[in-house]
């Protein structure tokens, strides 16, 4: 009888899900260098690729160590690369150092009040987005296993070539 509960359950947190991430919510955050980032600003030059990661994620690294090697190629097809840390306030100094030691050419962006992380309604870290162009959320991939780069980054290689296929068209 509880399992029989548990399944409108889950497909009631499902299908909210799916309505909540229709279009990426507009935020700006500071960067490891004190710059101000805008998402608009960053779709305005392609589409936008975020993973939510902190400094005691084990899967988080992973998941971004994992997806560097294909980093030079995807940005210069035009896509952006966003690595929020979620790590507190105590924790961000150790953040710009840590980065720079993986040699992440992502964009580092601090959010030591997850205000991001509730803003995108982020339950599991790692937690990866992929925002088109018009702001549409196309993917959400929660979690990290070793093969899941791969997962990532053919979507994000079907979407430039969707993107490339329209404007070869116009």
């Amino acid at each position: 009888m509880k399992k029989l509960l548990l399944i409108p359950i889950l497909i009631l947190y499902l299908s909210a899900q799916e309505i909540d991430f229709n279009v990426a919510p507009d935020f700006n955050l500071i960067d490891i260098d004190g710059n101000t980032v805008y998402l608009d600003s960053l779709l305005e030059t392609g589409p936008v690729f975020i993973s939510f990661w902190a400094l005691w994620c084990t899967m988080c690294i992973k998941e971004l160590d994992a997806i560097r090697p294909y980093y030079d190629e995807l940005d210069s097809i035009g896509v952006n690369f966003l690595a929020i840390s979620e790590d507190k306030m105590r924790s961000v100094p150790q953040v710009k150092p840590f980065a720079r030691s993986k040699k992440w050419q992502y964009t580092v962006l601090l959010d030591p009040e997850n205000m991001m992380r509730d803003l995108y309604n982020v339950r599991t870290m790692p937690t990866s987005f992929i925002i088109e162009q018009n702001k549409n959320i196309i993917f959400i991939h929660q979690g990290y296993k070793p093969g899941d780069e791969e997962i990532i980054v053919n979507k994000l290689y079907e979407l430039v070539m969707k993107e490339f296929g329209h404007e070869s068209e116009e």
